[in-house]
């Protein structure tokens, strides 16, 4: 610990004794960053000019802590002293990252802020009700609650899906009938379910709003920015990007979580856009609610769907 010379940059504040260090029991992050920055060394070895020696000892005192978990493990009750020594460990680790940081002119408040963000984006538990109706202002604006019936057929060799919106004028179909457009059956041509989805939960879908003739073109900047040609290909993107990703876990049916890397992909399609709001918890929400209507709609070969975004519920009805 506190062993090598990372070339920190110089503390901003003076460097503290070891007593009037032991009797502060707490101090923030900068201080802590500052003082650490006091007990680097130096050493002769030309292997500090690559900097690695920082990196290597974060991973090593993180195996300490594994060690010590080990011992807990193994011994169980008798090991009294783990508080002691995992506190002891953490710091270690603590030193490192305060270290590293140092020598990059990373602040350990900056590191903990973006971490909050970040956390809080992936696992702070928000309701999908909490979501602002983004066309809520508009004339344009997508029914407090409709029904879609998906109708499955054969047409010319291909199993095909036609997308019907109820309303007091009858059936409107809503685009083209789709087809799985793959060499190999699978069930995308019911993918429409997620748009609805999207409607439902989030209160968004560029390409729902397109082939509903929703287009907000009363507001010339919303419709420019919100419900044209990019943001119908970043939600059809979303769409086959998730469903590839189900494909290889099980098509969603026993999961209630999705991967962070796949949520992260999802804020980068649609930075800029209204929906950049949602966060990755509501983003998850979203797609297994979803794909619970879509095995439903698959199984059944077609049927009506209940989307409410009033009520941020989708629900099959049956056929």
């Amino acid at each position: 610990m506190g062993e090598i010379d990372l070339n920190l940059t110089e503390p901003t504040t003076a460097c503290e004794n070891r007593a009037e260090i032991q009797q502060t029991k707490f101090m923030e992050l900068g201080e802590y960053q500052n003082q650490a920055a006091c007990t680097k060394q130096r050493y002769k070895s030309k292997d500090q000019e690559n900097y690695l020696l920082g990196y290597l000892g974060l991973a090593g005192e993180a195996g300490s802590v594994l060690t010590t978990l080990k011992k807990l493990m193994r011994d169980g009750e008798g090991f009294g002293s783990f508080a002691g020594r995992l506190t002891e460990e953490l710091g270690d680790v603590l030193w490192y990252v305060a270290a590293i940081a140092s020598h990059n002119d990373i602040s350990l408040e900056e590191i903990a802020h973006r971490n909050l963000l970040k956390v809080r984006d992936r696992f702070q538990e928000i309701e999908l009700n909490s979501l602002p109706r983004f066309d809520e202002l508009y004339d344009e604006r997508f029914p407090d609650s409709f029904v879609v019936n998906f109708v499955e057929q054969q047409q010319e060799g291909f199993l095909t899906v036609s997308m019907r919106w109820e309303n007091e004028a009858g059936s409107l179909e809503l685009g083209d009938p789709l087809t799985d457009n793959s060499r190999l059956p699978n069930q995308y041509r019911y993918h429409d379910v997620f748009h609805l989805g999207h409607i439902a939960f989030l209160g968004w879908s560029p390409v729902l709003r397109h082939l509903m003739k929703l287009k907000r073109k009363s507001d010339p900047i919303a419709l420019d920015a919100e419900d044209r040609g990019r943001p119908q290909v970043a939600e059809e993107a979303i769409t086959l990007i998730v469903y590839n990703y189900a494909k290889g876990n099980k098509m969603l049916r026993k999961s209630d979580r999705v991967d962070t890397d796949l949520l992260n992909t999802i804020q980068q399609l649609v930075v800029d856009l209204e929906v950049a709001q949602v966060s990755s918890f509501q983003w998850e929400q979203t797609i297994i609610a979803s794909y619970q209507v879509f095995h439903q709609v698959v199984e059944n070969k077609g049927g009506r769907v209940l989307v409410s975004p009033k009520d941020r519920r989708l629900e099959y009805l049956g056929k």
